[in-house]
Protein backbone atom coordinates (compact mmCIF):
# COMPACT_ATOMS: atom_id res chain seq x y z
CA UNK A 1 0.00 0.00 0.00
CA UNK A 2 1.40 3.38 -0.90
CA UNK A 3 1.65 5.69 1.54
CA UNK A 4 -1.10 8.28 1.44
CA UNK A 5 -0.13 11.28 3.88
CA UNK A 6 1.06 13.63 0.66
CA UNK A 7 -2.63 13.38 -0.90
CA UNK A 8 -5.01 12.50 1.57
CA UNK A 9 -5.62 15.07 4.58
CA UNK A 10 -7.54 12.75 6.85
CA UNK A 11 -4.72 11.42 8.93
CA UNK A 12 -3.53 14.60 10.05
CA UNK A 13 -3.60 13.59 14.13
CA UNK A 14 -1.42 10.53 13.14
CA UNK A 15 1.49 12.18 13.43
CA UNK A 16 1.07 14.05 16.75
CA UNK A 17 2.70 12.95 19.51
CA UNK A 18 0.21 11.72 22.27
CA UNK A 19 2.01 12.19 25.41
CA UNK A 20 2.11 16.29 23.85
CA UNK A 21 -1.53 15.98 23.05
CA UNK A 22 -2.32 15.17 26.51
CA UNK A 23 -0.36 17.84 27.26
CA UNK A 24 -2.10 20.69 25.41
CA UNK A 25 -5.76 18.92 26.37
CA UNK A 26 -6.47 21.01 29.18
CA UNK A 27 -6.07 24.40 27.06
CA UNK A 28 -7.75 23.06 24.64
CA UNK A 29 -11.19 22.51 27.07
CA UNK A 30 -9.94 25.97 28.39
CA UNK A 31 -10.35 27.94 24.79
CA UNK A 32 -12.88 25.81 24.03
CA UNK A 33 -15.35 27.72 26.16
CA UNK A 34 -14.73 31.00 24.31
CA UNK A 35 -15.93 30.13 21.02
CA UNK A 36 -15.15 32.41 18.24
CA UNK A 37 -18.35 32.22 16.50
CA UNK A 38 -20.80 34.48 18.72
CA UNK A 39 -24.52 34.32 18.68
CA UNK A 40 -25.08 37.39 16.94
CA UNK A 41 -22.50 35.95 14.16
CA UNK A 42 -24.49 32.04 14.28
CA UNK A 43 -27.70 33.95 13.47
CA UNK A 44 -26.42 36.02 10.34
CA UNK A 45 -24.65 33.35 9.12
CA UNK A 46 -27.60 30.77 9.33
CA UNK A 47 -29.49 33.09 7.85
CA UNK A 48 -27.27 33.79 4.96
CA UNK A 49 -27.56 29.89 3.85
CA UNK A 50 -31.40 29.93 4.10
CA UNK A 51 -32.53 31.05 1.24
CA UNK A 52 -35.81 31.06 2.72
CA UNK A 53 -35.09 34.02 4.95
CA UNK A 54 -35.04 37.37 3.45
CA UNK A 55 -33.29 40.81 3.93
CA UNK A 56 -35.43 41.76 6.53
CA UNK A 57 -34.65 38.97 8.33
CA UNK A 58 -30.79 40.07 7.90
CA UNK A 59 -31.53 43.77 8.98
CA UNK A 60 -33.08 43.05 12.45
CA UNK A 61 -29.82 40.03 13.12
CA UNK A 62 -27.36 42.68 12.33
CA UNK A 63 -29.02 45.32 14.52
CA UNK A 64 -28.52 43.32 17.31
CA UNK A 65 -25.03 44.58 16.99
CA UNK A 66 -24.04 47.91 16.57
CA UNK A 67 -20.25 47.33 16.17
CA UNK A 68 -20.83 44.54 13.27
CA UNK A 69 -23.77 46.76 11.60
CA UNK A 70 -21.06 49.56 11.70
CA UNK A 71 -18.36 47.44 10.00
CA UNK A 72 -20.84 46.50 7.43
CA UNK A 73 -21.95 49.88 6.56
CA UNK A 74 -17.96 51.13 6.52
CA UNK A 75 -17.81 47.64 3.90
CA UNK A 76 -20.21 48.79 1.67
CA UNK A 77 -18.99 51.97 1.27
CA UNK A 78 -15.35 51.23 1.13
CA UNK A 79 -13.49 52.13 -2.43
CA UNK A 80 -12.67 48.13 -2.81
CA UNK A 81 -16.40 47.77 -3.07
CA UNK A 82 -16.87 50.50 -5.84
CA UNK A 83 -20.22 50.99 -5.59
CA UNK A 84 -21.56 54.44 -7.50
CA UNK A 85 -24.16 54.77 -4.64
CA UNK A 86 -23.51 54.77 -0.70
CA UNK A 87 -25.09 53.01 1.39
CA UNK A 88 -26.93 54.52 4.27
CA UNK A 89 -28.74 51.94 6.25
CA UNK A 90 -28.41 48.57 6.92
CA UNK A 91 -30.61 47.44 4.45
CA UNK A 92 -29.33 49.37 1.93
CA UNK A 93 -25.65 47.67 2.90
CA UNK A 94 -27.54 44.11 3.13
CA UNK A 95 -28.61 44.78 -0.73
CA UNK A 96 -25.30 46.26 -1.91
CA UNK A 97 -22.80 43.44 -0.56
CA UNK A 98 -25.05 40.25 -1.15
CA UNK A 99 -25.64 37.14 1.16
CA UNK A 100 -21.92 35.72 0.31
CA UNK A 101 -20.12 38.61 1.32
CA UNK A 102 -21.93 39.09 4.22
CA UNK A 103 -21.55 36.00 5.76
CA UNK A 104 -17.58 36.09 4.90
CA UNK A 105 -17.86 39.38 6.46
CA UNK A 106 -19.82 38.16 9.61
CA UNK A 107 -16.76 35.98 9.83
CA UNK A 108 -13.98 38.19 9.77
CA UNK A 109 -15.75 40.39 12.04
CA UNK A 110 -16.17 37.96 14.67
CA UNK A 111 -12.82 36.38 14.37
CA UNK A 112 -10.77 40.01 14.77
CA UNK A 113 -12.78 40.40 17.52
CA UNK A 114 -12.07 37.00 19.22
CA UNK A 115 -8.46 37.33 18.39
CA UNK A 116 -7.54 40.96 19.38
CA UNK A 117 -9.17 39.82 23.10
CA UNK A 118 -7.04 36.95 23.04
CA UNK A 119 -4.49 36.90 25.78
CA UNK A 120 -0.97 36.81 24.57
CA UNK A 121 -1.25 38.98 21.11
CA UNK A 122 0.37 40.71 19.63
CA UNK A 123 3.44 38.72 21.59
CA UNK A 124 6.38 37.63 19.74
CA UNK A 125 4.89 34.21 19.81
CA UNK A 126 1.49 35.21 18.14
CA UNK A 127 1.86 38.14 16.42
CA UNK A 128 -0.74 40.31 15.52
CA UNK A 129 -2.89 37.35 14.96
CA UNK A 130 -6.43 39.57 14.54
CA UNK A 131 -4.61 41.55 11.28
CA UNK A 132 -2.53 38.29 10.14
CA UNK A 133 -6.29 36.20 10.02
CA UNK A 134 -7.88 38.48 8.12
CA UNK A 135 -5.30 39.30 5.41
CA UNK A 136 -4.77 35.27 5.26
CA UNK A 137 -8.50 34.80 4.62
CA UNK A 138 -8.62 37.63 2.03
CA UNK A 139 -6.27 35.86 0.08
CA UNK A 140 -7.17 32.40 0.52
CA UNK A 141 -10.59 33.34 -1.31
CA UNK A 142 -8.70 34.87 -3.76
CA UNK A 143 -6.36 32.10 -4.56
CA UNK A 144 -9.72 29.78 -4.86
CA UNK A 145 -11.17 31.93 -7.09
CA UNK A 146 -8.49 31.87 -9.01
CA UNK A 147 -8.33 28.13 -8.90
CA UNK A 148 -11.96 27.44 -9.70
CA UNK A 149 -12.58 25.81 -6.35
CA UNK A 150 -15.18 26.67 -3.83
CA UNK A 151 -14.19 29.06 -1.44
CA UNK A 152 -16.38 29.16 2.03
CA UNK A 153 -14.57 26.82 4.06
CA UNK A 154 -11.13 27.68 2.38
CA UNK A 155 -11.96 31.30 3.75
CA UNK A 156 -13.08 30.41 7.27
CA UNK A 157 -9.81 28.26 7.56
CA UNK A 158 -7.72 31.23 6.48
CA UNK A 159 -9.19 33.05 9.07
CA UNK A 160 -8.55 30.40 11.65
CA UNK A 161 -5.26 28.97 10.40
CA UNK A 162 -3.09 30.36 13.39
CA UNK A 163 -5.59 29.63 16.55
CA UNK A 164 -3.12 26.75 17.74
CA UNK A 165 -0.69 30.13 18.54
CA UNK A 166 -3.18 30.34 21.63
CA UNK A 167 -2.84 27.23 22.93
CA UNK A 168 0.98 26.78 23.56
CA UNK A 169 1.66 29.73 25.02
CA UNK A 170 -0.94 28.39 27.88
CA UNK A 171 0.56 24.95 28.45
CA UNK A 172 4.46 25.53 27.77
CA UNK A 173 4.66 29.82 28.79
CA UNK A 174 4.98 32.54 26.81
CA UNK A 175 8.79 33.40 27.17
CA UNK A 176 9.64 29.91 25.87
CA UNK A 177 6.94 30.14 23.18
CA UNK A 178 8.49 33.74 22.47
CA UNK A 179 12.06 32.47 22.33
CA UNK A 180 11.02 29.41 19.48
CA UNK A 181 9.79 32.58 17.51
CA UNK A 182 12.49 34.61 17.75
CA UNK A 183 14.85 32.31 16.26
CA UNK A 184 12.46 31.06 14.36
CA UNK A 185 9.88 33.43 13.02
CA UNK A 186 7.77 31.60 10.27
CA UNK A 187 7.50 28.94 8.18
CA UNK A 188 8.67 25.22 8.05
CA UNK A 189 11.46 25.97 10.70
CA UNK A 190 9.08 27.37 12.80
CA UNK A 191 6.92 24.16 13.32
CA UNK A 192 9.52 21.90 12.79
CA UNK A 193 11.04 23.79 16.48
CA UNK A 194 7.86 23.81 18.20
CA UNK A 195 8.03 20.16 17.85
CA UNK A 196 11.29 19.63 18.95
CA UNK A 197 10.53 21.78 21.65
CA UNK A 198 6.88 21.25 22.89
CA UNK A 199 5.86 17.91 21.35
CA UNK A 200 3.71 19.84 19.01
CA UNK A 201 3.51 22.59 17.03
CA UNK A 202 0.74 25.25 16.52
CA UNK A 203 -1.23 23.87 13.51
CA UNK A 204 -1.24 20.55 14.93
CA UNK A 205 -3.15 23.03 18.24
CA UNK A 206 -5.38 24.77 15.71
CA UNK A 207 -6.19 21.68 13.92
CA UNK A 208 -7.42 20.05 17.85
CA UNK A 209 -9.12 23.20 19.14
CA UNK A 210 -11.17 23.35 15.42
CA UNK A 211 -12.05 20.30 15.91
CA UNK A 212 -13.44 20.76 19.81
CA UNK A 213 -14.93 23.86 18.55
CA UNK A 214 -17.23 21.28 16.35
CA UNK A 215 -16.12 23.44 12.97
CA UNK A 216 -15.99 21.35 9.80
CA UNK A 217 -13.04 18.36 9.37
CA UNK A 218 -12.30 19.66 6.12
CA UNK A 219 -11.13 23.35 8.18
CA UNK A 220 -9.23 20.85 11.06
CA UNK A 221 -7.31 19.73 8.08
CA UNK A 222 -6.41 22.97 6.42
CA UNK A 223 -5.46 23.91 9.79
CA UNK A 224 -3.20 21.01 10.76
CA UNK A 225 -1.66 20.97 7.37
CA UNK A 226 -0.79 24.80 6.47
CA UNK A 227 2.57 24.78 7.41
CA UNK A 228 2.95 21.35 4.97
CA UNK A 229 2.22 18.70 7.59
CA UNK A 230 4.48 16.80 8.78
CA UNK A 231 7.26 16.88 6.27
CA UNK A 232 6.61 20.49 5.85
CA UNK A 233 5.89 19.87 1.40
CA UNK A 234 2.71 18.46 1.90
CA UNK A 235 -0.15 19.87 0.31
CA UNK A 236 -2.95 17.36 -0.19
CA UNK A 237 -5.37 19.17 -1.76
CA UNK A 238 -6.30 22.37 -3.38
CA UNK A 239 -8.37 23.86 -0.59
CA UNK A 240 -5.34 23.42 1.56
CA UNK A 241 -2.59 24.97 -0.97
CA UNK A 242 -4.91 28.09 -1.11
CA UNK A 243 -4.71 28.51 2.54
CA UNK A 244 -0.61 27.77 2.41
CA UNK A 245 0.03 30.16 -0.65
CA UNK A 246 -2.05 33.26 0.99
CA UNK A 247 -0.48 32.59 4.59
CA UNK A 248 3.03 32.72 2.72
CA UNK A 249 2.09 36.29 1.06
CA UNK A 250 0.95 37.43 3.93
CA UNK A 251 4.32 36.69 5.23
CA UNK A 252 6.32 37.83 2.56
CA UNK A 253 4.17 41.47 2.39
CA UNK A 254 5.38 41.42 6.38
CA UNK A 255 9.02 41.04 4.91
CA UNK A 256 9.32 37.05 6.15
CA UNK A 257 11.11 34.77 4.02
CA UNK A 258 9.02 32.62 1.73
CA UNK A 259 8.83 29.15 2.44
CA UNK A 260 10.18 28.22 -1.30
CA UNK A 261 9.46 24.40 -1.54
CA UNK A 262 6.00 25.00 0.39
CA UNK A 263 5.21 27.34 -2.23
CA UNK A 264 6.05 25.51 -4.99
CA UNK A 265 4.37 22.55 -3.92
CA UNK A 266 0.97 24.31 -3.15
CA UNK A 267 0.97 26.69 -6.80
CA UNK A 268 1.68 22.90 -8.24
CA UNK A 269 -1.39 21.16 -6.81
CA UNK A 270 -3.65 24.36 -7.48
CA UNK A 271 -2.00 24.30 -11.06
CA UNK A 272 -1.06 28.05 -11.54
CA UNK A 273 2.06 29.88 -12.09
CA UNK A 274 3.78 32.09 -9.21
CA UNK A 275 2.20 35.18 -11.24
CA UNK A 276 -0.30 34.12 -8.67
CA UNK A 277 1.52 35.51 -5.66
CA UNK A 278 1.01 39.43 -7.00
CA UNK A 279 -2.52 38.61 -7.89
CA UNK A 280 -3.00 37.53 -4.21
CA UNK A 281 -0.58 40.51 -2.65
CA UNK A 282 -3.14 42.71 -4.77
CA UNK A 283 -6.07 41.58 -3.03
CA UNK A 284 -4.26 41.65 0.56
CA UNK A 285 -3.50 45.18 0.53
CA UNK A 286 -6.66 45.84 -1.94
CA UNK A 287 -3.58 47.25 -4.45
CA UNK A 288 -2.60 46.06 -8.26
CA UNK A 289 0.76 44.51 -7.32
CA UNK A 290 1.33 42.96 -11.02
CA UNK A 291 2.01 46.51 -13.00
CA UNK A 292 5.78 46.39 -11.78
CA UNK A 293 6.62 42.91 -13.23
CA UNK A 294 5.36 40.71 -10.36
CA UNK A 295 7.07 41.87 -7.63
CA UNK A 296 6.42 39.16 -5.22
CA UNK A 297 7.25 36.54 -7.56
CA UNK A 298 10.76 37.98 -8.73
CA UNK A 299 11.53 38.17 -5.19
CA UNK A 300 10.66 34.86 -4.91
CA UNK A 301 12.99 33.71 -7.30
CA UNK A 302 16.09 36.00 -6.01
CA UNK A 303 15.62 34.76 -2.40
CA UNK A 304 15.71 31.35 -3.97
CA UNK A 305 19.01 31.73 -5.80
CA UNK A 306 20.65 33.52 -2.49
CA UNK A 307 19.33 30.68 -0.04
CA UNK A 308 20.48 27.76 -0.58
CA UNK A 309 23.26 26.55 1.80
CA UNK A 310 23.36 25.90 5.26
CA UNK A 311 26.62 27.65 6.75
CA UNK A 312 27.59 25.42 9.08
CA UNK A 313 27.39 21.88 7.11
CA UNK A 314 27.89 23.60 3.78
CA UNK A 315 24.73 20.91 2.06
CA UNK A 316 22.05 21.93 0.75
CA UNK A 317 19.25 23.62 3.63
CA UNK A 318 16.08 22.59 3.75
CA UNK A 319 14.27 24.41 1.77
CA UNK A 320 16.82 23.87 -1.45
CA UNK A 321 17.15 20.27 -0.58
CA UNK A 322 13.44 19.80 -0.76
CA UNK A 323 12.95 21.86 -4.04
CA UNK A 324 16.00 20.25 -5.89
CA UNK A 325 14.97 16.85 -4.64
CA UNK A 326 11.50 16.63 -5.42
CA UNK A 327 12.49 17.94 -8.98
CA UNK A 328 15.16 15.09 -9.32
CA UNK A 329 12.81 12.35 -8.53
CA UNK A 330 10.43 13.89 -11.02
CA UNK A 331 13.10 14.41 -13.79
CA UNK A 332 14.37 10.87 -12.73
CA UNK A 333 11.09 8.90 -12.38
CA UNK A 334 12.09 7.70 -9.20
CA UNK A 335 14.72 7.44 -6.45
CA UNK A 336 15.42 6.91 -2.74
CA UNK A 337 15.39 8.43 0.11
CA UNK A 338 17.34 8.14 3.74
CA UNK A 339 16.53 10.32 6.53
CA UNK A 340 19.56 10.31 9.80
CA UNK A 341 18.98 11.70 12.51
CA UNK A 342 21.78 12.09 15.71
CA UNK A 343 20.21 10.07 18.79
CA UNK A 344 20.42 11.89 22.17
CA UNK A 345 22.71 15.09 20.51
CA UNK A 346 21.60 17.19 23.07
CA UNK A 347 23.25 15.70 25.50
CA UNK A 348 26.11 16.04 23.04
CA UNK A 349 26.33 19.36 23.43
CA UNK A 350 25.52 19.59 26.94
CA UNK A 351 28.56 16.85 27.75
CA UNK A 352 31.38 18.09 25.54
CA UNK A 353 30.32 21.76 24.42
CA UNK A 354 28.35 23.29 21.50
CA UNK A 355 31.26 23.83 19.72
CA UNK A 356 32.15 20.16 19.83
CA UNK A 357 28.18 19.59 18.94
CA UNK A 358 28.75 21.96 15.73
CA UNK A 359 31.67 19.82 14.92
CA UNK A 360 29.84 16.62 15.00
CA UNK A 361 27.51 18.00 12.67
CA UNK A 362 29.37 19.27 10.08
CA UNK A 363 31.50 16.07 10.56
CA UNK A 364 28.38 13.89 9.93
CA UNK A 365 27.61 16.36 6.80
CA UNK A 366 30.64 15.59 4.87
CA UNK A 367 29.98 11.63 5.52
CA UNK A 368 26.80 12.34 4.20
CA UNK A 369 27.72 14.48 1.54
CA UNK A 370 29.47 11.49 -0.40
CA UNK A 371 26.02 9.12 -0.86
CA UNK A 372 24.37 11.52 -2.41
CA UNK A 373 21.96 14.71 -2.84
CA UNK A 374 22.17 15.96 1.15
CA UNK A 375 20.63 18.43 2.81
CA UNK A 376 20.38 19.39 6.39
CA UNK A 377 16.68 19.08 7.25
CA UNK A 378 17.05 20.91 10.62
CA UNK A 379 18.87 20.49 13.67
CA UNK A 380 20.35 17.25 13.57
CA UNK A 381 18.37 15.68 10.84
CA UNK A 382 19.59 14.77 7.35
CA UNK A 383 18.49 13.46 4.43
CA UNK A 384 20.16 12.56 1.61
CA UNK A 385 18.51 11.24 -2.29
CA UNK A 386 20.09 8.30 -3.36
CA UNK A 387 20.16 7.19 -7.00
CA UNK A 388 18.43 4.25 -7.34
CA UNK A 389 16.02 1.13 -5.76
CA UNK A 390 15.50 0.68 -1.78
CA UNK A 391 18.27 -1.99 -1.63
CA UNK A 392 20.92 0.98 -2.73
CA UNK A 393 19.16 3.71 -0.30
CA UNK A 394 19.83 0.94 2.45
CA UNK A 395 23.63 0.09 1.43
CA UNK A 396 24.25 3.73 1.71
CA UNK A 397 22.64 3.91 5.28
CA UNK A 398 25.12 0.98 6.27
CA UNK A 399 28.20 2.77 5.03
CA UNK A 400 26.90 5.79 6.35
CA UNK A 401 26.79 4.31 9.93
CA UNK A 402 30.16 2.82 9.49
CA UNK A 403 31.73 5.80 8.59
CA UNK A 404 30.00 8.14 11.40
CA UNK A 405 31.40 5.17 13.90
CA UNK A 406 34.92 5.12 12.52
CA UNK A 407 35.06 8.90 12.89
CA UNK A 408 33.84 9.05 16.21
CA UNK A 409 35.28 5.45 17.86
CA UNK A 410 35.68 5.07 21.47
CA UNK A 411 38.11 7.48 23.18
CA UNK A 412 38.47 10.04 20.08
CA UNK A 413 35.46 12.17 20.83
CA UNK A 414 31.85 11.77 21.43
CA UNK A 415 29.69 8.70 21.11
CA UNK A 416 27.71 9.35 18.12
CA UNK A 417 24.51 6.75 17.38
CA UNK A 418 22.49 7.36 14.75
CA UNK A 419 18.84 6.59 14.01
CA UNK A 420 17.82 6.25 10.07
CA UNK A 421 14.71 5.45 7.92
CA UNK A 422 14.68 4.72 4.05
CA UNK A 423 12.13 4.97 1.41
CA UNK A 424 11.96 4.73 -1.87
CA UNK A 425 9.64 5.41 -5.32
CA UNK A 426 7.63 3.76 -6.40
CA UNK A 427 7.40 1.62 -3.64
CA UNK A 428 5.96 4.17 -1.07
CA UNK A 429 4.70 6.66 -3.50
CA UNK A 430 5.63 9.14 -6.18
CA UNK A 431 5.46 12.53 -4.45
CA UNK A 432 8.49 13.64 -2.34
CA UNK A 433 6.02 13.83 0.70
CA UNK A 434 5.16 10.78 0.40
CA UNK A 435 9.05 9.39 0.46
CA UNK A 436 9.48 11.61 3.08
CA UNK A 437 6.39 10.04 5.37
CA UNK A 438 7.45 6.80 4.81
CA UNK A 439 11.35 7.58 6.27
CA UNK A 440 10.52 9.64 8.98
CA UNK A 441 7.84 6.61 10.34
CA UNK A 442 10.91 4.14 9.60
CA UNK A 443 13.11 6.67 11.28
CA UNK A 444 10.66 6.61 14.20
CA UNK A 445 10.95 2.95 15.02
CA UNK A 446 14.71 2.57 14.24
CA UNK A 447 14.91 5.08 17.82
CA UNK A 448 12.23 3.05 19.46
CA UNK A 449 14.23 -0.37 18.42
CA UNK A 450 17.49 0.71 19.78
CA UNK A 451 20.76 2.69 18.96
CA UNK A 452 22.53 2.69 15.67
CA UNK A 453 19.80 1.15 13.37
CA UNK A 454 18.63 1.70 10.51
CA UNK A 455 14.89 1.02 9.53
CA UNK A 456 13.12 0.64 5.77
CA UNK A 457 9.43 1.07 5.74
CA UNK A 458 8.13 -1.93 3.96
CA UNK A 459 5.02 -1.78 1.36
CA UNK A 460 2.99 -1.58 4.13
CA UNK A 461 4.98 0.70 6.16
CA UNK A 462 5.79 -1.82 8.69
CA UNK A 463 9.45 -1.39 9.93
CA UNK A 464 12.30 -4.34 9.24
CA UNK A 465 15.46 -3.39 10.66
CA UNK A 466 18.08 -3.47 8.24
CA UNK A 467 21.43 -2.32 9.75
CA UNK A 468 22.49 -2.51 13.91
Amino acid sequence: MEAKHATDCAPWKDSIDPVAARSVAGAIDDLAEFPVLDATVLRVIALCDDQESTAADLVDALEQDASFAANLLRFANSAARSHPIRANTIRQAVMLVGRRALRRLALEAATFRFLERCRGNGSASCGQLHLHAITVALGAAACAEEARVPGDTIHLAGLLHDVGKLVLPEVFGEEACDAVARDFPAGAERVLAERDRFGIDHAQCGALLAERWGLPAEVASIIAWHHGGPTGVGAPNADIACVQLADNVAGMLAGVEADHALLEVALDRVGLTSDLLDVLAGEMTHTDQRGEGGRLAQRVAELERLSQTDDLTGLANRRHWLQTTRTALHDNGGGAIVIVDIDHFKAVNERHGMAAGDLVLAELGRIIGHHGHAGRLGGDEFAVLVPGNLEEAVQAAQRIMAQVAEAFEAGSGPKIDLSMGCSAAPTHGDELADLLEAADVALLDAKRAGRSRAMIAGPELRPDDVAA
